[in-house]
């Protein structure tokens, strides 16, 4: 009886499925790209419009994906999805469904006796309500995070390929350095605002609030420096490391490599400038953080920076205290220094956030903090309307409860240990191209989940969706790579 012979087709570990059949779509490749290099132009994508049309693309692609056959649902075998995004989908979306009144009295007295007395008040015999205040928000909200997620299954599937994986970095490069060279331009001239807003001063690019800005800035520059590190290892891979010094400079010297790696660096550095003049202190100190936590997962994963790449990085600092000292670097310090009323404020906020958890340990709904602090507004101006917690954290925590709280943030962590332990237990063993990329991910998920406690930065749609981007290359490195072929161009 002769043998049946097994498929050599290599398989994704994510997904079980072939892993770059994504890369075959070019309109996957074009709208992809599209979304990631649009998204943050129009005021970040704040507007409900505007956000709901990247959503209605992003489930434009999930939906051609499954029509062409690219895409199945073999990934929610993964225990990760159903423990964490899982069960987060699945209780918010409860949230949102109305329920018996009675209910309430259990899940959240005070809801419970707002609902009675506005029956009273209306004279309706409200029998039903959710146990969102405002359940048509918590449902639109819930659709926009339903499209990270199928954004999040699709970009990992289709940057398997290392090739892919480089095009989509390059273009959140470039995004980041048009981003600094408009946010310079407002420190330079500061009447210039956002697009047709009133300028501050600071840099802020198309972003609203410095402090986004520099959010959005944290997760571009390390996944720049990792396509930088990247592009090294690929000129070390031709034995140039293997002359001697002044071969290795007249080499360097006329290759045509040396004015991309030029751009490169320069795009990096004013990316760096950009985010030094937002001014904004969580994202300055969010950006060391992730600064020291990509050498540091560098040496675990036993991978060492190069002498050339240490006097890169050296010349680069010295020039953003070039031309920072060109351009003022005082406001920046006296920020530092300086304890100021946006301070108080924030810990105002947080005290009244506090005070609705305990009021609503099974949450408001999704997209009902603005409606519910009022009511909570003990501590903060009065007449004031707060959209948000300024902590991601605690606003999440107030409009999901506790169980979307810990599904979430734990999954988050989880998901993020686990990154962490398999750099150090496998970094030796990678791709170094997709070692310094992801590595950029990690560092870049970090720097945003320090600032997050002092700011709502994964409350704006554009930062949202380039967070789930580096969580989808980071989860992307752990699929198996094709050993036939797929190199990265250089």
């Amino acid at each position: 009886m002769p043998k049946i012979k097994s498929s050599s087709t290599p398989t994704n570990r994510l997904t079980d499925t072939p892993p770059h059949r994504l890369t075959d779509s070019p309109i996957h490749r074009t709208v992809l790209l599209f979304i990631i290099a649009t998204i943050p132009l129009p005021y970040a994508s704040v507007q409900p419009v505007i956000w709901t049309a990247f959503a209605a693309l992003i489930f434009f692609l999930f939906i051609y994906g499954l029509w062409r056959d690219q895409l199945d649902f073999r990934f929610m075998k993964s225990s990760w999805l159903i423990f964490s995004p899982g069960l987060f989908f699945i209780y918010t979306l409860i949230q949102a469904i109305p329920i018996p009144v009675e209910f309430l009295r259990f899940l959240n007295p005070f809801q419970y006796h707002v609902v009675v007395q506005t029956s009273v008040l209306l004279e309706e015999n409200i029998t039903w309500h959710s146990l969102s205040y405002v359940s048509s928000a918590s449902f639109a909200w819930w659709i926009w995070l339903l499209s990270l997620f199928l954004f999040f299954r699709i970009l990992s599937a289709y940057i398997a390929n290392p090739r892919i994986l480089v095009q989509v970095v390059a273009v959140m490069m470039a995004v980041g350095l048009a981003e600094a060279i408009y946010g310079l331009m407002q420190t330079l001239i500061p009447t210039l605002g956002v697009l047709q807003a009133k300028g501050s001063g600071n840099a802020r690019g198309t972003f609203i609030n410095r402090n986004h800005f520099a959010g959005f800035m944290e997760m571009v520059w390390p996944m720049s420096l990792g396509l930088i590190l990247a592009k090294a290892h690929l000129w070390a891979k031709d034995g140039v490391y293997g002359k001697s010094r002044t071969q290795r400079l007249k080499i360097f010297l006329s290759s045509d490599r040396i004015g991309l790696q030029l751009l490169m660096i320069s795009a990096l550095l004013f990316i760096l400038l950009a985010l030094l003049f937002s001014g904004s202190r969580a994202g300055i100190t969010g950006a060391f953080i992730g600064f020291i936590a990509y050498v540091l997962f560098c040496r675990l994963g036993s991978k060492k920076l190069s002498v050339s790449a240490g006097a890169a990085m050296g010349l680069g600092f010295a020039f953003l205290l070039f031309y920072g000292g060109v351009i003022g670097l005082e406001p920046i310090i006296e920020r530092f220094l300086a304890i100021d009323d946006s301070a108080g404020s924030r810990m105002d906020i947080w005290k009244d956030t506090i005070a609705m958890v305990k009021a609503h340990p099974f949450g408001i709904g999704l997209g009902n903090f603005e409606h519910v602090m009022p009511v909570f507004n003990a501590h903060g101006f009065y007449g004031i309307k707060y959209t948000h917690a300024h902590n991601d954290y605690l606003q999440l925590l107030a409009e999901t409860g506790w169980p979307g709280f810990i599904s979430l943030v734990g999954g988050f962590y989880l998901f993020l240990g686990k990154s962490i332990l398999r750099i150090r237990r496998l970094g030796s063993e990678m791709d170094p191209v997709r070692f310094y990329i992801s590595l950029g991910a990690v560092s870049g998920l970090i720097s945003i989940a320090f600032h997050s406690f002092f700011d709502f930065n994964l409350q704006i749609p554009a930062n949202m969706l380039y967070f789930v981007a580096l969580m989808a290359i980071v989860a992307s490195g752990e699929q198996r790579e094709d050993d036939g072929g797929q190199k990265m161009r250089r």
